[in-house]
């Protein structure tokens, strides 16, 4: 029993150090890979930098007037109901009656109804917001 036990302790005591020196090997590679991208992703951002400081000023001219007129539409939606008394119709929706969820009895009923005013519209806001920030970034690369 103690010459298999002296047999077998060399061969799984080598397996388990290989095991660990195969870990350590994966460990080094992948932080020499990371490394790597974090170079090259530095590489990248300094060549955006300098191709962003030659940039014309037209060009940042046209990125700015796109800018004004897509605000300045998002804001004619929101203010023409009001400036040439349009009414703003709604959509409500009226759930009809499901059995657990699973079977539709009554259909849905959807009504249009006619307000006066403006609505704030959730999705508006997100896409200006959206068009600011982008421009903002764009700007923040330059530095």
């Amino acid at each position: 029993m103690f010459e298999l036990l002296t047999s077998i302790a060399p061969i799984a005591l080598g397996f388990v150090a290989k095991l660990f020196a195969l870990k350590s090997h994966a460990a080094s590679d992948n932080q020499k890979l990371m490394i790597q991208a974090m170079q090259v992703n530095e590489k990248s951002t300094a060549a955006a930098r300098e191709f962003s400081k030659s940039e014309s000023a037209g060009a940042a001219w046209n990125r700015r007037f796109i800018i004004l007129v897509v605000l300045g539409l998002l804001i004619f939606i929101q203010v023409s109901p009001v400036l040439f008394d349009v009414d703003t119709v709604i959509e409500t929706t009226k759930e009809g009656y499901s059995f657990l969820g699973l079977f539709q009895i009554t259909p849905d009923i959807v009504e249009y109804v006619r307000v006066k005013g403006v609505i704030k519209y959730d999705e508006v806001y997100q896409f200006a917001s959206l068009i600011i920030s982008f421009y903002f970034g764009a700007q923040l690369a330059k530095k």
